[in-house]
């Protein structure tokens, strides 16, 4: 019996595979895709885990990409089993993660023929891939033969190419399926995409120093990104500048005392009142998806003179309606030349009057905490004050994550969050991936009972490992839609939007194998932190479900916004 496919166009693909760096394989089970399962499964140079649930399996692999920056496969068999792919593959596309989608097909003479898991497959994923192709999985000639060869080089180097994204390889196979083989494929000529750094020519940078040096008022927004350590250090020095803003989200990962970290705390202050005061002349903004849809409403309103976008990834799009200019280049490239000289230090207070806010709202921050009652928001203020130092803290979407903007960032942590497309369908086995990629790091999970339940399959597999601690927050469903204006003002607001899920996560934490804990105050919350994460001498992932009172919720938060508002910013006008 051999030890791989015995179809000749797989082993090849298998060898070029490896030869463009795949080296972590997430498989969905099924019979279609049994020549990719012998020739992956049967060779060690791949690392192989099985997730049965396609939708999860596909976000495992995202967070996966997403730690190690390298493409990930994930490989399903045919049928509706590719769709199930497609949350994860819409979520990588607009975060540039080189998610590698490989399905297997019937032939495509046998489409739309009442064949048993035949479906359309071939441009399923046209609107959100870089890259798609085909293989032969017998190539009788040495141009097909070349035509697979040349194809996985394009797909792959589309995918890993900076403002990359997920690519989608699909495999026609006939039967028989499981023969095998002892044949090895030595094909393989390798075409690499080279990269040459964006340099800005003499004239941009000329231009680029007029505008600079002609706007008193300089704000720079970072979106989501990955820790950037040398950008960090260049954003450090131009905060210097009296006259520039910076203002980041947790999801930046970048922090420093010189940055402005909650952006809807300090809005809530200028957002209606007096609004033209923290107008910019000049913005910046760099990174991904921007969480705040204050700062997006204010910026629409009051749009800067000039917009800066900088970075790879989608490089005409437009979130303020507002943008005049677009370098794809790496961020920390372009503020370092910023630094540059030629760059005037600004003569405005613009960057110090957004820190005199933030340091005034913070203050009143805090003592609005302490007068809270027991709700989802002082929830959130004892759990992200208790995360444990160099942790990985992956946040749910809808009220989760913006609760969490509520708190200032620890440098010591670094914040996940499927900001993408927004969605809920995916966290926590998004975060479980990145979990099994990194595992000397606790991952904390902090979730909403909705993206729990909805994604409760993230644990019906044999791979999730003991460094996972998950925060379920259970108000009974939809929390956001409590704070939100619109959903609670309709007649169908409780019925149609907001879900009531009665549900507990016990049951499934016994299904699953997982440590179950329950809190219903922030006492029993303190009292059991220390044993629940103890990650290193336990070696079952652990589950905290803490029950909140859904109907003091918004309340809570609605006074919390009146506390801390700044009345008269007036004073803070350079």
């Amino acid at each position: 019996m051999g030890n791989s496919s015995a179809k000749t166009g797989v082993r090849q693909f298998v060898m070029n595979c490896k030869r463009k760096g795949l080296k972590h394989i997430v498989f969905s089970p099924g019979s279609r895709n049994a020549p990719l399962v012998v020739a992956f499964g049967n060779d060690d140079d791949f690392k192989k885990i099985i997730i049965p649930d396609e939708r999860s399996a596909a976000f495992y692999a995202l967070g996966m990409a997403e730690e190690l920056r390298e493409p990930v496969a994930v490989v399903c068999t045919s049928g509706s089993a590719l769709l199930n792919y497609y949350p994860a593959v819409s979520e990588a596309f607009y975060r540039n993660i080189p998610l590698v989608v490989i399905s297997a097909d019937r032939p495509s003479e046998w489409t739309d023929q009442g064949d048993g898991q035949t479906i359309r497959q071939e441009g399923v994923y046209d609107n959100h891939i870089v890259a798609q192709t085909a293989m032969f999985e017998e190539p009788h000639t040495e141009d097909q033969k070349w035509f697979n060869d040349r194809e996985v080089n394009r797909v792959f180097n589309e995918a890993m190419k900076p403002g990359g994204g997920p690519i989608h390889i699909n495999f026609p196979f006939t039967e028989p399926l499981y023969d095998m083989s002892n044949d090895r494929s030595d094909s393989g000529q390798i075409t690499n995409l080279v990269a040459l750094d964006q340099k800005l020519s003499t004239r941009h940078k000329d231009e680029l120093q007029k505008v600079w040096n002609q706007c008193p008022r300089k704000l720079i927004i970072c979106g989501q990104m990955p820790k950037h350590p040398n950008l960090l250090h260049q954003l450090k020095q131009l905060a210097k500048d009296p006259s520039v803003a910076i203002v980041v989200e947790n999801t930046s990962n970048l922090q420093d005392r010189s940055f402005n970290h909650c952006i809807d705390r300090s809005l809530n202050s200028f957002q209606h009142d007096h609004p033209a005061i923290f107008q910019p002349d000049l913005m910046i903004t760099m990174g991904g998806a921007v969480i705040s849809k204050k700062v997006k409403a204010y910026l629409r309103t009051h749009a800067p003179k000039h917009h800066w976008k900088v970075g790879f990834d989608f490089p005409h799009m437009d979130t303020y309606k507002c943008l005049t200019d677009s370098f794809q280049m790496d961020p920390a490239d372009f503020v370092s030349f910023l630094c540059e000289e030629g760059f005037e230090r600004g003569l405005s207070r613009y960057g110090e009057q957004w820190k005199q806010l933030d340091y005034q709202v913070r203050t009143k921050h805090e003592m609005a905490i302490q007068e809270l009652p027991y709700a989802d928001l002082s929830v959130f203020d004892l759990l992200m004050d208790a995360v444990p130092d160099n942790a990985v803290l992956h946040l749910s979407n809808s009220s989760v994550i913006r609760y969490a903007q509520l708190f200032d960032a620890l440098g010591t942590l670094e914040y996940r969050c499927n900001r993408g497309t927004s969605g809920i369908d995916g966290s926590m086995s998004t975060a479980i991936g990145t979990a099994i990629a990194q595992p000397d790091k606790l991952h904390v999970i902090i979730t909403g009972d909705i993206s729990f339940f909805y994604d409760s399959n993230a644990f019906w597999n044999n791979h999730v490992p003991s460094n996972v601690r998950v925060f379920l927050i259970n108000n009974n469903g939809g929390g956001i839609f409590s704070i939100i204006p619109g959903p609670k003002s309709t007649p169908q607001g409780d019925d149609f939007f907001i879900t009531h899920n009665n549900a507990s996560a016990e049951g499934i934490c016994k299904a699953f194998d997982l440590n179950y804990y329950r809190s219903e105050s922030l006492s029993q919350i303190d009292e059991q932190l220390q044993k629940f994460y103890d990650w290193q001498d336990d070696e079952r992932p652990a589950v905290m479900e803490i029950i909140t009172p859904r109907e003091k919720n918004a309340d809570v938060l609605n006074d919390y916004w009146k506390k801390i508002k700044v009345e008269d910013i007036t004073e803070l006008k350079a």
